[in-house]
């Protein structure tokens, strides 16, 4: 009986050796086979424009919030200003065709300022290939380390937003308009 016994604790032990080392070579073919296919999306949900456009109204209005500043309610035509606006930055050029003033003239950067002085919006710009796998993370990084385009998100002035962004390449391009509530 004692050699059935031994057996049979030799065989569980056997066994409890050998199956962590099977389950743990099946995680590490999930995991490579998993790593493969990240590799192979060609654009994740993250780095789409409509995706990074919300998850910048969050961040900024998560920022507001901490400054104890109103929150910012999206506005389409503001939107739809800002995206026209990357799109010509994407372009190459710093001529902008802003619907809204004198039948579709194009205009030069100073134009845009004065456009913007006009109908009272502030204006924060973002150009970069995105570093830390999150664009929106990356265009409020931008704009916290310049004076002028931090003070534009925590005014108390304003309270509606446009954001625009384009992706041309690895390169992005985020326009947030702000303005007082219209």
């Amino acid at each position: 009986m004692k050699t059935i016994s031994t057996t049979t604790s030799h065989k569980t032990t056997s066994s409890i050796i050998t199956l962590p080392r099977i389950i743990i070579g099946i995680v590490i073919i999930c995991l490579a086979l998993q790593i493969q296919k990240s590799k192979s999306v060609e654009l994740p949900k993250y780095s789409l424009p409509e995706y990074v456009k919300e998850s910048v109204l969050e961040r900024v209005n998560n920022h507001r919030s901490s400054v104890h500043a109103q929150e910012l309610t999206l506005n389409d035509s503001l939107s739809a200003e800002a995206r026209r606006y990357c799109e010509m930055i994407a372009k190459g050029n710093l001529q902008a065709n802003l619907a809204s003033v004198n039948l579709n003239m194009a205009l030069n950067k100073r134009d845009v300022e004065a456009w913007d002085n006009q109908k009272g919006v502030l204006r924060n710009v973002a150009v970069f290939e995105s570093t830390s796998g999150s664009p929106a993370l990356d265009a409020m990084r931008t704009w916290l380390e310049h004076n002028d385009e931090a003070n534009n998100l925590e005014s108390g002035e304003v309270t509606t937003t446009g954001i625009g962004v384009v992706k041309k390449g690895n390169t992005y391009y985020i326009c947030q308009l702000f303005a007082p509530r219209k």
